[in-house]
């Protein structure tokens, strides 16, 4: 019951201090203008300390005299100076603090400083993804905004959604590739403002794909092998940026312009390998890189067949792990004489097999050899295998005999 008295004294003491709080002021202001909003609260205390607020953010207080009105002079400097405004009535005591409602104040602005974002950014897609432009304004009220695609206006359309200040393609292809922008205009002091952005342009790309990387030895000179290696990407809108490594250090880029190749030529001391080399390509999106590749110097040779066969046909072949279009020189080392060959060719036909030893070399490096026997030597296991066959019977049939000897005069001795 105690309580109840004491919240009916403690409303009845509110209504005395300050039993309504009046707000009044315009709606709607200019920018730049000044605007006077004002204040009133009934109270029986000798004065009242007013507090205007916009927002949160208190503007300006004073203290007045009951029943004087709180006038308070308000500049708009900004369209932030908008916002919901309210003010305050507290007792000269502070023991009882009363709001008003509150009045939803706009800045009215002519449109000034218009520009278009773009998601991404900046606005180079590949096909089929996804572009947004947004129009913004520096300031202006009550704005509407038209868009222009290659300066002509641009609709909504089943491709297109344009919603006021943005403007969303979906599924971007090559039509949609050129210049946009926006203009954006309103109403203000019966005057009509527009302004244009200015024009962004849109690229519409196909992504590069992973390159392809070869190499070939260019000449040697002065213990310096100069490698000339090659990047190509199949798919990718042109210019495409080229990055060489090697063993995972970076080398030098290159921009394939108007053909799809790039190329590098790079010096390294001479070695016999001149380590791992890849590719990066890049055009504008995610980059992409060839597979590593080893430009090893070592020369391999082969033959068909292998063994070979004295006084057949047979095919050599020279390989090695890069590029090279010649020449090939082949080595032939034959009892009582040496002979070379060259060819741009990487194989060799040999009609008949001679007895000897078949080696290649490539950029000065020997390959290994292939052996042909002779046909002496090719006898030579039979005839020491027959010899020491006859050896073994004779050394058998001595035996035979001296034990028929010896025992023939063993049977005299007895009679």
């Amino acid at each position: 019951m105690m309580g109840i008295k004491f919240q009916l004294l403690f409303l009845f003491a509110s209504v005395r201090y300050a039993a309504y709080q009046e707000l009044s002021g315009p709606e709607r202001v200019n920018i730049n203008d000044t605007e006077t909003y004002s204040c009133i609260a009934s109270a029986s205390t000798s004065s009242i300390m007013y507090s205007l607020y916009r927002e949160q953010t208190l503007v300006e207080a004073k203290n007045v005299s009951t029943p004087n009105v709180a006038n308070f002079s308000v500049s708009f400097h900004s369209e932030s100076d908008a916002g919901a405004y309210k003010c305050k009535a507290e007792s000269n005591d502070g023991d009882q603090i009363k709001y008003s409602d509150s009045i939803g104040v706009t800045v009215l602005a002519p449109v000034l400083g218009v520009r278009i974002n773009s998601i991404p950014d900046p606005p180079i897609l590949k096909v089929h993804s996804k572009l947004t432009l947004s129009c913004f304004v520096k300031q202006g009220s009550n704005v509407t905004y038209q868009w222009y695609f290659d300066e002509q206006e641009l609709l909504p359309s089943p491709s297109v959604r344009i919603n006021q200040s943005s403007l969303v393609i979906d599924h971007v292809n090559f039509n949609d590739m050129g210049t946009y922008k926006c203009k954006a205009s309103n109403e203000f002091n019966m005057e009509t403002f527009r302004i244009n952005s200015s024009s962004i342009e849109v690229t519409v790309k196909v992504p590069v794909s992973n390159p392809e990387i070869s190499a070939k030895i260019a000449f040697i000179n002065d213990g310096m092998v100069y490698a000339s290696v090659s990047c190509l990407s199949h798919e990718g809108d042109l210019p495409i940026i080229y990055t060489l490594y090697r063993d995972s250090r970076f080398v030098t880029n290159y921009t394939a312009q108007s053909r799809r190749e790039g190329q590098f030529l790079v010096p390294a001391k001479y070695s016999g390998n001149l380590g791992t080399f890849k590719c990066k390509a890049m055009n504008g999106f995610v980059s992409k890189y060839s597979q590593g590749l080893i430009i090893d110097l070592a020369v391999k040779m082969t033959s068909d067949p292998d063994p070979l066969i004295p006084g057949h046909k047979f095919t050599l072949n020279c390989s090695v792990a890069y590029e090279h279009q010649g020449p090939y020189t082949w080595h032939f080392v034959q009892p009582g004489s040496n002979k070379t060959e060259s060819t741009n060719k990487n194989q060799l036909i040999v009609t008949s097999a001679e007895s000897g030893r078949y080696y290649c070399s490539v950029n000065e490096q020997i390959s290994n050899w292939i052996e042909v026997p002779g046909q002496d030597s090719s006898l030579q296991p039979v005839t020491i295998a027959v010899s020491i066959a006859t050896i073994v019977l004779l050394i058998l049939a001595l035996g035979l005999i001296c034990y028929c000897i010896a025992h023939k005069a063993n049977r005299f001795s007895i009679a």
